[in-house]
Parts: structure tokens; sequence; C-alpha cells
């Protein structure tokens, strides 16, 4: 006698939940569409893109928080890549919906990718998102971790400080950014 207990029959059950799925993403996109949100996430993409775009204006804004941030050309482009990773952390932790997140998200990277190409590129090969994602997982103090991680980035233990000073910095001015667009 044949053991067919390894055979699986396929039905079209799993066919239905999928298409149940994907009503529901497809119904959400409405009503975000409806209410503003979709727009809401549109702009305020751009509006943390630009930010990283006026360079100038982003140091002189930091520094009256931080500190004078006189650095070389990749300390600097460090503190920008911790700045994005911030912006996406508080985006993707502070938006009503996963699809909202991704909108802003998507909008904040393309619009660096139009208008600072060459930082956009640089993060888009880069792997410090990495190190700030694992600092995210160790501890309660994620200020503390992220760091550890942007000081290990860029190999000094002195700027350990400066990390956790620009994350807590921007992270409070993103999130009242981010209250700004009241999204429902």
């Amino acid at each position: 006698m044949l053991d067919d207990s390894d055979i699986k029959i396929f039905n079209d059950k799993g066919k239905a939940e999928e298409n149940f799925d994907e009503v529901s993403v497809i119904a959400e996109m409405k009503r975000h569409r409806s209410n503003g949100n979709s727009e809401k996430a549109k702009a305020l993409g751009k509006h943390l893109a630009d930010i990283f775009v006026d360079e100038e204006k982003m140091i002189k804004d930091l520094s009256k928080e931080v500190g004078t941030l006189d650095f070389d050309a990749d300390i600097m482009y460090q503190i920008k890549v911790l700045l994005a990773f911030t912006a996406e952390y508080c985006i993707n932790h502070s938006l009503p919906s996963p699809l909202l997140s991704n909108t802003a998200v998507n909008r904040m990277y393309d619009t660096v990718k139009e208008n600072a190409f060459e930082f956009y590129d640089r993060l888009d090969d880069g792997a410090e998102y990495s190190f700030y994602y694992l600092a995210l997982r160790k501890s309660a103090d994620i200020a503390d971790e992220i760091g550890k991680a942007f000081a290990m980035i860029c190999e000094s233990p002195e700027f350990a400080k400066l990390g956790k000073n620009l994350f807590e910095f921007a992270k409070q001015e993103i999130d009242s950014v981010i209250d700004l667009y009241e999204f429902e």
C-alpha cells in the first residue's frame, strides 16, 4: 500500500485568502486617498528629504542643539545617514499604517535621489542602516545604542555621545513634524 501522508492536495482556499488580503489592501489605500492621508504622507516624505538636501541649513539647525559640526566630509556624510535613518525610523513608528509609511519613505528617498543624487547613491550602496537596525534590537535605550553604532561607523568611540544626541534631537524634531500633518 502506498503511503500518501506526504502528498498535499491544493484547493482554492489559499487563493481566496490571498484575494481577501488584496481586497483589504485596496480598501485601505482607497480610504487613505479619500481622507487625505496619502497626500500627507507624500508631503511629509518630501519635507523630510528637503532637510537632507539643504545641508547648510541642516548643519546650522543641528549645531544649535548638539554643538558645532565642523567635521570632514566623511563624518558629515555619516551624520546625514544617521538623520535619514532616524527619519525612516520615525515614519515607520509614527504613521498609522504601513502603507502610509511606505509612501512617505519612498517619497523621501525619491526626492533625495532627484535633488542630492550623490548622497542617495552613496546611501543606497552603504551598510550603515544595518548597524542602526541591529542597534535597535540591543536594548531598551535605543538612543544609547544608536550612538554606539554611530561611533563604530565613524571609527571613533568619542562620537558615541554625538550620535546619541543627534538621534534624540532628530527623533524629537521629526516626530513633531509628523504630528503637524495630523494623519487620521
